[in-house]
């Protein structure tokens, strides 16, 4: 990981992975900004990225929450079984070569 002036920088994956994880039960934006520590501007490119995959959905009744799709929890999955496979333990270690 690339250490930036406030500290370690995320890749990409990572921000997605932490963003799916964080919706399995449904979630509010703010609250998801706050659980990811990203701001607005910056999580909306990747919320959008995912609910165009149908990695994550977002219902608007009775709020607006986000919602890990059935899709989007296979992925996790998916992303899971790779860290095995590779005999990782620690998910910062997968971000770390």
């Amino acid at each position: 990981m690339q250490r930036g002036m406030l500290g370690i920088r995320r890749n990409g994956m990572e921000i997605l992975v932490n963003i799916l994880k964080e919706s399995r039960s449904g979630i509010t934006k703010t609250r998801l900004v706050y659980r990811t520590n990203m701001n607005f501007f910056a999580i909306r490119r990747h919320m959008e990225f995912l609910i165009q995959k149908g990695l994550l959905a977002v219902e608007y009744e009775p709020i607006q929450l986000y919602t890990t799709t059935e899709k989007g929890n296979e992925f996790l999955g998916e992303f899971d079984k790779l860290k095995e496979t590779l005999g990782i333990v620690d998910e910062e270690e997968f971000y770390d070569f």
